[in-house]
């Protein structure tokens, strides 16, 4: 039985550029002292981190890179990943959650259309004479 508070199995929300971020706007982030909280979840794979901001109430942030938004950043190293985090983003403690599973990656942004434009009429035009 696992306790109430017991967040290992918790459901995260899908991965998209909605709620990514990447390293220079964490970076950012943590010098206008926006940053709330980092979290660095253990997975089967590596870990991958999740920040809060203090504007953004409890949203969570994936770090993530350019090229892939829908997904979080995977460090392969807690050590290396913890000494990267000293640097970078300097803050007083890290919360650690183990046996996490990847976050669902997010739906793919739908294409953007453009809206039927309607049809206009051809204006008649008549000479001065045919009046």
């Amino acid at each position: 039985m696992t306790a109430p508070n017991d967040r290992t199995h918790m459901n995260r929300t899908p991965c998209s550029p909605a709620n990514s971020i990447l390293e220079g706007d964490l970076e950012l982030a943590v010098q206008q002292q926006t940053l709330k909280k980092l979290t660095i979840a253990e997975t089967p794979d590596g870990f991958y981190v999740v920040a809060q901001l203090k504007w953004a109430g409890n949203k969570e942030w994936y770090l993530t890179t350019r090229r892939e938004r829908d997904q979080p950043r995977l460090f392969k190293d807690l050590k290396r990943l913890n000494d990267h985090l000293k640097m970078a983003y300097p803050t007083d403690s890290v919360e650690i959650l183990r046996n996490q599973q990847l976050p669902p990656q997010g739906e793919p942004p739908a294409p953007v259309t453009a809206a039927p434009q309607p049809e206009k009429k051809a204006k008649k035009t008549t000479k001065k004479g045919d009046l």
